[in-house]
């Protein structure tokens, strides 16, 4: 199946017109522009051809769980704070308000070792309230170079790097802000990783701010105002969300727990789950309709039938303390047992796939394999 290489770099041709305007912007904020313009328009292509294919669900969720907030939105983020003043305070405030919103996702390198290691790093220490000011730090310790003002850069630094765990906390992958101390993933529920309508705010804010150069720092103020408004309305949209769940939750026998979760392209649909000590329901949801419709669910194994052995793999270990909703299954086989793990937070029902590991054991409960993979086929 051919998936939507929405974190791809493309091949992209483009011609600006020789205005007034444009000719005031500086090459760097402009190549900066021009980039995040391209990789969302990129990225909306994909998506539709995806949509078109009938595979965007696929291949949106094998995305959303193997990366970060959408660097769009984060690169124009950090745009958005050099524009409020700071490009005029201090030199190449842009280039570090840029790179310092984007820089604590570095942990990314992990994914080149294995899933395994991915999930157990990413959105770790460098996501956290120790993590920030360090990593900041450090890169002012390079910028400064360039900007000739270190304390200046670091503040500029400072607060566009905090602008990251902030964003990731409000989707529903979740952040670890305590870590070293604390590892309990908090979830934000508010926005999905890919927002093309916050990127759209954010953009709009950004170029109109080049074409009337002169009022730059007021239309920035505006854009991130309306960009408030927005996140407003997404959190009353989950706390109407929420109450329907709720709902749901207490009249489901055994409910351990719940949440929700936003959908990327309907700001007005949500998805629900409730988790119980049989199986894991997912429902879609309308708020403001107070409709509810099961979409989904997983029966899970009872505690007794599940070999401890497999729990402590490496593989089971990690993903449980990643997994939001688990679901474990236990098979006898004619070798020993079958062991699968599911996340189905990231279950995706036309595929029939998740974020899961599978474990066989022999007779005497020994790991004969592990595999943990982000399309894990259920069975």
């Amino acid at each position: 199946m051919r998936g939507c290489p929405f974190m791809n770099r493309s091949m992209i041709s483009s011609r600006i017109e020789d205005t007034p305007a444009m000719r005031k912007v500086s090459s760097t904020i402009g190549v900066m522009i021009v980039t995040g313009c391209a990789r969302l328009i990129s990225g909306s292509r994909n998506l539709l051809e995806c949509i078109l294919t009938k595979c965007a669900q696929y291949t949106i969720i094998i995305h959303t769980v193997q990366s970060s907030m959408f660097n769009s939105t984060h690169t124009f983020v950090g745009l958005a704070i050099a524009r409020t003043g700071f490009d005029g305070w201090v030199p190449r405030a842009a280039v570090t308000a840029v790179l310092a919103s984007n820089f604590p996702d570095i942990d990314i390198v992990t994914a080149l070792s294995s899933t395994r290691t991915y999930l157990e790093y990413h959105r770790g220490i460098t996501h956290t309230f120790v993590g920030i000011p360090v990593l900041a730090l450090a890169f002012t310790a390079v910028m400064s170079i360039f900007s000739g003002n270190f304390w200046k850069t670091y503040l500029v630094a400072l607060i566009s790097m905090a602008t990251h765990p902030l964003l990731d906390y409000t989707n529903t992958y979740g952040l670890r802000p305590f870590l070293p101390w604390n590892p309990t993933w908090y979830y934000g529920d508010l926005l999905p990783i890919i927002d093309p309508y916050l990127d759209f705010l954010l953009l709009a804010g950004v170029l109109a701010g080049e074409v009337f150069n002169k009022n730059k720092r007021s239309i920035t103020c505006i854009s991130l105002g309306v960009v408030i408004l927005y996140i407003g309305g997404r959190l009353e949209l989950r706390g109407l969300a929420t109450s329907q769940v709720q709902t749901l939750a207490a009249r489901t026998p055994g409910t351990e727990k719940w949440g929700v979760a936003p959908r990327i392209l309907n700001p007005l649909v949500w998805q629900g789950f409730v988790q119980s000590k049989q199986q894991v329901v997912k429902v879609s949801i309308d708020p403001l309709d107070h409709l509810m419709t099961e979409t989904a669910h997983m029966e899970r194994s009872a505690s007794p039938q599940i070999p401890k052995q497999a729990l402590d793999s490496q593989s089971a270990r990690v993903l449980l303390a990643f997994a939001r909703f688990p679901v474990i299954r236990a098979q006898r086989t004619d070798f020993g047992y079958r062991v699968l793990l599911y996340d189905f937070r990231f279950y995706n029902e036309t595929t029939n796939t998740a974020l899961g590991s599978e474990i066989l054991l022999d007779m005497s409960f020994h790991t004969l394999k592990e595999t943990l993979s982000f399309q894990k086929k259920i069975e």
